[in-house]
């Protein structure tokens, strides 16, 4: 790879821009073979060959929709009666998990979250709280008042946000200002998950006041009380519990045990061959 090409990559990696990074690795003319260029995900490519129009628009026309799917494969492109083959290698941004709150049970949600691939940021507005030596994993932490960050913070499809402060109300004035924006949004433009704390009678009382202000809102990415029934009790047994919701949703997936897709072990057949050398 080119010196511009790494400068151009790390540059949209900082970002957190959506990037794919092609090699040819099949081409009539092997001379093309091992070039390599980048494609945003807007459709601009960045090629130092100088290839046609006419190929450049073929590969954005295979390549795109790779890495719109945020697949990392090899892909073949058909050109004016010849084959070629490209590695596309994806570079997606990574979904943001912002746990508000900087209690015992965020610091656990941060190191996994970061295990997990999530770029994590913590926000609190105690500055005792906030800082890098009790999250030492976190991307960012952030000491803000909740309403301040929640009124600016970029929220995506991909963002996720947990609410695990230590007095309820700030839980609902933080809520609240993530609805008042959620308004504002198409459903499909909206987070796919707000997290908060708190046990089912006090939360019957938020959604109450809360149905009563956002009429138009159908609360549907709000999931409360948070995390899976897992029987946890310490913070990191929470913080597992919560992850594991957040990615059952973050995936699509039922979230119910792997055991239950085969109905009966006394069913199942099983043959061991053994192959004699």
């Amino acid at each position: 790879m080119s010196h511009q090409l790494y400068e151009l990559l790390s540059e949209a990696l900082s970002k957190k821009q959506d990037i794919a990074l092609i090699t040819i690795t099949k081409h009539p003319d092997l001379s093309y073979v091992g070039s390599k260029f980048l494609l945003h995900k807007n459709g601009l490519l960045v090629d130092e060959n100088q290839f046609s129009l006419g190929l450049q628009s073929k590969f954005i026309e295979y390549c795109l929709p790779i890495l719109k799917q945020h697949k990392t494969k090899t892909v073949p492109i058909p050109y004016n009666e010849i084959q070629i083959e490209c590695y596309v290698e994806v570079f997606p941004v990574p979904s943001h998990l912002i746990v508000a709150g900087a209690g015992h049970v965020s610091e656990p949600v941060a190191e996994i979250g970061k295990m997990l691939g999530f770029y994590v940021t913590v926000i609190d507005d105690r500055q005792k709280f906030a800082n890098d030596e009790r999250f030492p994993f976190a991307d960012e932490v952030v000491c803000s008042s909740y309403i301040d960050f929640f009124r600016n913070v970029p929220i995506t499809p991909e963002t996720y946000i947990l609410l695990l402060t230590r007095g309820h109300k700030f839980d609902v004035v933080s809520l609240q200002e993530l609805l008042k924006r959620e308004e504002h949004l198409e459903v499909k433009d909206r987070t796919k998950y707000i997290g908060m704390i708190g046990s089912r009678r006090r939360i019957s009382g938020v959604f109450e006041q809360l149905k009563s202000e956002f009429t138009d809102h159908n609360f549907i990415n709000i999931y409360s009380p948070v995390g899976l029934d897992v029987g946890a009790q310490t913070p990191a047994e929470i913080a597992i519990s919560i992850l594991a919701e957040i990615l059952k949703i973050k995936n699509a997936s039922s979230g119910n045990s792997l055991k239950e897709k085969i109905s009966s072990y006394s069913q199942l057949k099983f043959r061991e061959r053994f192959k004699n050398e």
